[in-house]
């Protein structure tokens, strides 16, 4: 079963609406950051590779010149006309783009050496429903990759960390907890390869504008409201600290490389 109708409209509103921002001058991947991934995959050049939810295909770009072939999919066309200039920049062309569900995707079982997912279990309703998903259609020995924010393990610190993120982006159903992550992976018999969680500090300006909300809108003085009262006690989770007219402030981002259990040494 996809997810609803609602929030499927609510995904692609949200992110057509961003594509801009997204892709262009608030960017979350750096070359460095993307190279990072990519290595922990340990792409071959005979592998086929699949980004669920790829956005505008950043991750999909830097795997192809690695891999016999590329794909990425997403719910959103303007992020995929995005992926498409991208790629055409690029003069790529092992490397193409589907629309779809990451709930429901179109492929067979067992199609890909290489699955993927960077920044977008925090959008699902039911992230298990999405991972099952990658799990099915990788291949019996190969790699499923998961990286995402990981939320504060304390209910008031998690409660309010996601009302900020909601807050912020109508698209945003819920961090997980590191702990989350762990009882998920278990629970679809995938067994974490490798892990690793970076603090990644970043603007908060940045970290609006790539939701589409500016300084001038009242969301943005609604959002920074509440992140200013997290300072004392860092009650969110997100150790904010003034910046001059901005706020700094944290993620922590989990990077988790799966493989299926009967695949363990």
């Amino acid at each position: 079963m996809s997810m609803s109708k609602k929030h499927s409209d609510i995904i692609q509103k949200q992110f057509t609406k961003t594509t801009e921002a997204f892709s262009e001058f608030a960017p979350r991947d750096t070359a460095e950051m993307l190279a990072v991934r990519v290595d922990l995959v340990k792409p071959q050049p005979h592998e086929l590779s699949l980004d669920v939810a790829c956005g505008p295909g950043t991750l999909v770009l830097a795997m192809a010149p690695r891999v016999l072939f590329a794909r990425g999919i997403d719910l959103t066309r303007a992020m995929l006309l995005q992926a498409r200039r991208f790629q055409a920049q690029a003069n790529l062309v092992n490397a193409c783009f589907d629309r779809g569900d990451a709930e429901q995707l179109p492929y067979p079982d067992a199609s890909f050496h290489v699955v993927t997912c960077q920044f977008c279990f925090h959008h699902m309703p039911k992230p298990t429903a999405a991972l099952r998903e990658m799990a099915r259609v990788a291949r019996p020995e190969g790699r499923v990759m998961v990286i995402d924010s990981v939320a504060p393990e304390s209910d008031e610190k998690w409660e309010l960390h996601n009302q900020i993120e909601r807050k912020r982006d109508p698209s945003h159903t819920a961090s997980l907890r590191l702990t989350d992550f762990l009882a998920m992976f278990e629970g679809l018999s995938l067994r974490v390869a490798r892990q690793r969680i970076r603090r990644q500090t970043r603007s908060f300006n940045q970290w609006m504008l790539r939701a589409g909300v500016p300084s001038s809108h009242e969301r943005y003085r609604e959002v920074c409201r509440m992140m200013e009262e997290s300072i004392a006690g860092d009650t969110a989770g997100f150790s904010p600290q003034p910046n001059g007219g901005d706020l700094t402030i944290v993620h922590h981002e989990g990077m988790f490389l799966l493989a299926r259990e009967e695949n363990s040494p």
